[in-house]
């Protein structure tokens, strides 16, 4: 890895490799706030799947971590905008190895940052009280120190306070930062070979020259199994606009036959839910590009 990809990385992304297929990686996933904004900023969005087990939520409802398609990844590596660190073991070993020592250590980061979180929520909170005192008249600038406890104690505030503070769940993992679990060896270089060999094992390669295409071209790209495709395609961001292209995955137009009945329904699905449907390829020889839109025009 040279200086500048040094430079240049700042997104951590974790990924697991399968234990039936070493060369095969699941849902690579990131976990801290300020990479997933860096990730929008990038025009990768991800889909949030992070909630509790016995409080399912609606998606607009789930928080980190955020999954990325390995599409997504592939993007970011070959403009070393991320660094993906593959864990070696499943979660039950990863609990299991944890020392008494290490164990310890991390009880304390974990006490020490609730009881910051405390502090700054109770402030914050007598703060509001005290504002919201002198805007009614109750107090004044003037009001002495121990006028105010004796007002505090009157109205129960500071149990009011304490009744009313949160745990703050952090974003991230201290336990995934261990070097033992995380392989972080691994340059760019070989990482995006991986990655190339799982697509290469699934035949899917050019399928991601679709995506990176559309990338250069601006669009944004989610999962659209919603809406029978490969990928569903944004002018922009997507709390700004709407998707308008149901994209396929890549076929060789040139000798592949392509499936009326396929073709016919993907058309008609794509003019109920207002996106085009797009299928493309690339060419070998010339190794560009090409896409296709279908829509469902109607008879009688």
């Amino acid at each position: 890895m040279t200086e500048e990809d040094v430079r240049r990385v700042a997104i951590t992304i974790y990924a697991k490799k399968c234990a039936e297929a070493e060369e095969v990686l699941m849902s690579p996933l990131v976990f801290d706030m300020h990479d997933i904004q860096l990730l929008r900023k990038y025009g990768i969005c991800g889909v949030l799947s992070g909630t509790l087990p016995t409080a399912a939520q609606q998606n607009v409802f789930l928080s980190v971590p955020l999954r990325l398609m390995l599409e997504d990844v592939l993007w970011l590596h070959q403009n070393n905008l991320a660094d993906v660190k593959i864990i070696r073991q499943g979660g039950d070993e990863i609990i299991a190895g944890i020392t008494p020592e290490r164990g310890a250590k991390l009880a304390k980061l974990v006490e020490d940052r609730l009881t910051k979180s405390f502090d700054y929520q109770t402030k914050f909170k007598k703060d509001q009280h005290i504002a919201k005192l002198k805007k009614i008249g109750i107090i004044n600038d003037e009001t002495s120190a121990e006028e105010l406890q004796r007002l505090d104690k009157s109205n129960n505030n500071d149990q009011l306070i304490e009744s009313s503070l949160f745990i703050d769940i952090a974003d991230n993992s201290s336990i995934l930062k261990d070097d033992s679990i995380a392989l972080n060896s691994l340059s760019c270089d070989d990482i995006r070979n991986l990655l190339f060999k799982q697509y290469e094992r699934s035949e899917k390669m050019q399928t991601y020259f679709l995506y990176k295409a559309l990338r250069d071209q601006g669009y944004v790209l989610s999962p659209g199994g919603r809406f029978g495709g490969k990928f569903i395609a944004y002018p922009g961001d997507p709390l700004r606009f709407h998707s308008h292209l149901t994209i396929q995955e890549a076929i060789d137009y040139r000798s592949e036959p392509i499936d009326l009945i396929s073709m016919i329904s993907g058309a008609r699905l794509g003019t109920t839910v207002k996106k085009l449907w797009v299928i493309g390829g690339v060419e070998e020889e010339t190794g560009s590009t090409h896409f296709f839109s279908v829509e469902w025009a109607g008879f009688g």
